[in-house]
């Protein structure tokens, strides 16, 4: 499963030169906290998100994204655990302009995030690693410095998957083709 999840990464990674020469697409990069939160309490780790987007209208595009949640680490004297987590999602973005430079922003798709697990204690290593498909909520706000270049400030939830909820602040530069 891995190679099929880099072998994605990769593709997409590639297509985006060629995708950036379409009029009203954009490349988005974005850096934050995410949080790792179930009934015990929350962690949170940095987040990194890298997205591209098309424009079907002026005031709606559709997203294909990547974030990079962190890895989570959990331990005491006896055992530790860590989650590493990663999404790949595309979404439908609604966009609302309140003034010519300033612009709310929602988000609405589906997410498949990618687990890598691993748990030790006395008796040895346990790893799992799975893939689970989920809704993606989002909203935001962006500032536009130019035509091209905006600044955002992006909240995504990406569902909840065994007891925790995956969610990431993120503030990026958002650029337009």
């Amino acid at each position: 499963m891995q190679k099929k999840f880099f072998a994605a990464l990769l593709g997409a990674v590639l297509v985006m030169p060629l995708a950036a020469q379409a009029e009203g697409s954009y490349v988005k990069f974005g850096v934050g906290p995410s949080e790792y939160k179930d009934d015990i309490g929350s962690e949170n780790k940095t987040a990194v998100a890298l997205a591209y987007g098309f424009a079907i209208d002026k005031n709606f595009d559709v997203e294909l994204g990547y974030v990079n949640l962190g890895k989570l680490k959990l331990g005491s004297a006896d055992a530790s655990s860590s989650t590493q987590t990663q999404s790949f999602y595309v979404a439908g973005v609604g966009t609302l302009p309140l003034t010519d430079a300033f612009s709310v922003f929602g988000k609405l798709g589906v997410t498949a995030n990618h687990f890598n697990s691993k748990f030790t204690d006395a008796d040895g290593t346990i790893s799992n690693t799975d893939t689970k498909a989920r809704a993606l909520l989002g909203v935001g706000l962006a500032y536009n410095f130019t035509k091209e270049i905006a600044g955002t400030l992006e909240y995504q939830y990406f569902g909840k998957v065994d007891e925790m909820k995956l969610s990431a602040l993120t503030v990026g530069v958002k650029y337009g083709f």
